[in-house]
């Protein structure tokens, strides 16, 4: 009491009061239990007066905490909040509650806040916060606000918002577990209702089609994606809509929604309307009769079809971003996309429309994300004068695009995604600017010829290169190992969805998934020399491709410090020597091929290679082990056993036809030598032998005497 005191009678303004201290003490203590470095660093820099603590708001009057606001104190993942509410009751006068983004996983005594009367405002989005919310939330007397969105929250959402004060002007619930039937009648008398967001609740189910019940109110932002919206109604669009006057931001998405598209919605909202993943047939309007405030458009994921609208800078002139992707739009993009002032944002993929880029949408362009990729257009992928020096995303891929490679790309510097994949370019690519920010460079599936361009080794961020299928020559750069996301865990700079081949099948990589992938794809090419055993010092790498080249000389023994390796393909090529047996130790390997090789040697068995089938190895026939019909000279397994080593090294010997007639003419040699040099020698031998010999002829000479004798 005394600090108190002392502090206010000093001039330092309003001081809290000694139990509010206490109170946010001890919750401050809590939040920095575990030793998160950024939640210590944030109460380091507390002082005796807590209403000078950063994110604490005191009365003027009467010093009182009135107002929390702690916005991401606490961030490390690993390292959960366990919060216990009845701290904040003993903040009484207590009127706005903010904890975003604190890695909240469970509150204790939720219902203890309740107690706060004069609480108006409570945000606990964007944490892990798990269980049911306590039904005395929602009825606390002077609530206006309320945002549990992003959490884990569960439950039936039903008796939760039939009994929520009348006060309430804005409700997320969005992006959690809810569940229940939640009839649109329970809002009808909260004429205070401005903003509601009950989306991403997939076993939620709401139904606005009750003929007894109109609204009081005048909602501002209605949000009802993906909560399976009218299904007892026929998936019908919601009718008090069109009693909504002040419609700013709209969010029909992902419901099924069935019918002709709905042009009226162009001119109740006035700034954001997603319509995303429904079932809408028709044709976009050609003109309204007043223009549209409209500045985001998402109609993606329907069944429209017919042109693109003609004039759409007069009906939609204030447009910032439009998607119409997914759709059966035909015919070529209109000029009048080009007149579009604040157009940013442009995505037609998955269309089938053909033509030409208009040049005018291209030059001098505010554009930072461009998709017209999976349609058929052709002619040159940008115009030769284009300038958009805010692009960070471009997706090509997928049309008949012909030429070279855009050169005008050297003017967008914040480039994070390029692919042109799957389309008829040609030529080289070594006037390839340097393009630092980029994430992922896929070229693959075109024609182009000539070296891989230098400027890679200088873009460090790249993610995901893929450069297969074209007719690239040369060697393979050794200053790959220049880049710092390959050889350290990084996090991805796109939120865009990437197509990349690894283990033999393309897949689409986003979310948690894309910041964890990384791979190169240099197959069917023309590259040749050795591999560079500088890659090996890619520890971050999860998949590289070299296949279907000319590439010489040994598999790089640094390829064992690959640990984070998943897929590696060699095959096809003409790789000699053996494998080395320090890869068997990359345990999270699940793809490996070096068939169609020069390769000898012993095939290792352990570890995860002894998942890998013989196809992976056919192609080499110096190749032996337990995978391979054929069986290695030497040991007969990979496993260390020797079993009848010595006879099989003779059999192997006397197989060998060299040793035959070596054998041969060893025995003639012997046998002949040992009978005459003796003869040549001695002359003892020599007349022993000659005596030997006739008294042998005359032997004979009698016994042939004797028989001719009997025989008369």
């Amino acid at each position: 009491m005394m600090m108190v005191v002392i502090c206010c009678s000093i001039g330092f303004g309003h001081c809290c009061m000694d139990e509010e201290r206490t109170a946010l003490q001890e919750i401050t203590e809590s939040i920095s239990y575990g030793h998160d470095s950024n939640a210590y660093s944030y109460r380091s820099r507390f002082s005796d007066d807590c209403c000078r603590w950063e994110g604490v708001h005191c009365s003027p009057t009467n010093s009182q905490v009135i107002a929390i606001y702690f916005y991401y104190i606490k961030k490390d993942v690993a390292d959960a909040w366990f919060l216990d509410m009845s701290l904040f009751s003993k903040l009484k006068q207590l009127q706005e509650l903010h904890l975003v983004g604190n890695n909240i996983s469970e509150l204790d005594n939720p219902e203890a806040i309740c107690e706060l009367t004069n609480l108006r405002r409570l945000d606990l989005s964007m944490n892990f916060i798990e269980g049911e919310v306590p039904r005395c939330w929602s009825s606390m007397p002077s609530l206006q606000s309320l945002d549990l969105s992003e959490n884990q929250f569960r439950g039936n959402l039903t008796p939760i918002l039939a009994n929520i004060s009348k006060k309430i002007e804005m409700i997320d619930v969005s992006h959690n577990f809810f569940e229940g039937f939640v009839p649109f009648s329970i809002f009808a008398n909260l004429s205070k209702l401005s903003h509601l967001d009950l989306s991403y609740n997939y076993n939620l189910e709401v139904e606005t089609e009750d003929p007894n019940w109109h609204p009081s109110f005048q909602v501002q932002h209605l949000l009802l994606a993906a909560c399976k919206l009218n299904n007892q109604s026929d998936h019908v669009i919601p009718s008090f809509l069109s009693t909504q006057g002040n419609l700013q931001t709209l969010d029909l998405s992902s419901n099924s929604l069935v019918g002709n598209f709905p042009t009226w919605m162009l001119r109740n909202v006035s700034s954001v309307l997603s319509l995303r993943s429904n079932c809408f047939v028709g044709q976009l309007p050609e003109q309204l009769e007043n223009n549209s405030n409209i500045t985001m458009l998402d109609v993606s994921d329907n069944f429209l079809d017919g042109n693109l609208p003609s004039r759409i800078d007069r009906i939609l002139p204030r447009l910032f971003g439009f998607n119409a992707s997914s759709n059966q739009f035909s015919g070529p993009i209109p000029l009048s996309f080009g007149e579009l002032e604040h157009l940013e944002r442009l995505d037609l993929s998955n269309n089938r429309l053909t033509g030409l880029v208009p040049a005018n949408l291209t030059r001098n362009s505010s554009l930072w994300y461009l998709n017209l990729s999976n349609n058929t257009f052709d002619g040159e992928p940008l115009p030769g004068n284009c300038s958009m020096p805010k692009l960070a995303w471009l997706l090509l891929q997928h049309n008949l695009f012909v030429g070279e490679f855009p050169a005008c790309l050297s003017n967008s510097l914040s480039l994070k995604l390029v692919d042109v994949r799957d389309n008829r370019l040609s030529g080289n690519i070594s006037n390839l600017p340097a393009l630092m920010q980029v994430g992922a460079f896929l070229v693959g599936r075109n024609r182009f010829s000539g070296q891989l361009p230098q400027q890679l080794c200088q873009m460090q961020r790249i993610q995901f290169l893929d450069f297969s299928n074209n007719g690239f020559s040369g060697n393979i750069p050794c200053c790959l190992r220049n880049n710092s996301v390959w050889k350290t865990k990084y996090q991805a700079n796109s939120w865009v969805p990437i197509d990349f081949t690894t283990k033999g099948i393309s897949l689409s990589y986003q979310g948690i998934p894309l910041t964890l992938m990384t791979g190169i794809d240099f197959s069917e090419n023309t590259l040749v020399g050795p591999i560079p055993h500088e890659i090996g010092e890619l520890s971050e790498l999860h998949s590289l491709n070299l296949s279907n080249n000319w590439l010489t000389g040994h598999i790089p023994t640094s390829f064992e410090n690959l640990k984070n390796l998943e897929s590696l393909d060699l095959s096809h090529n003409i790789l000699t020597g053996p494998i080395p047996p320090g890869i068997t130790q990359i345990t999270t390997m699940a793809k490996f091929s070096v068939a169609f090789n020069n390769l000898s040697g012993l095939i290792p068995f352990n570890a995860q290679f002894s998942t890998f089938s013989a196809t992976d190895f056919e192609g080499n026939p110096e190749l032996c082990g337990k995978v391979m019909e054929s069986k290695c000279s030497g040991n007969d397994d990979d496993d260390g056993r020797k079993e009848n080593s010595m006879e099989k090294a003779e059999e192997s010997l006397i197989d060998r036809p060299m040793f035959f007639y070596s054998f041969v003419f060893v025995s003639y040699a012997v046998g002949f030598w040992g009978f005459l040099a003796p003869l040549c020698i001695s002359v003892t031998w020599r007349r022993n032998y000659f005596a030997a010999i006739d008294g042998w002829i005359q032997y004979l000479l009698r016994m042939k005497s004797f028989l001719f004798k009997r025989s008369l």
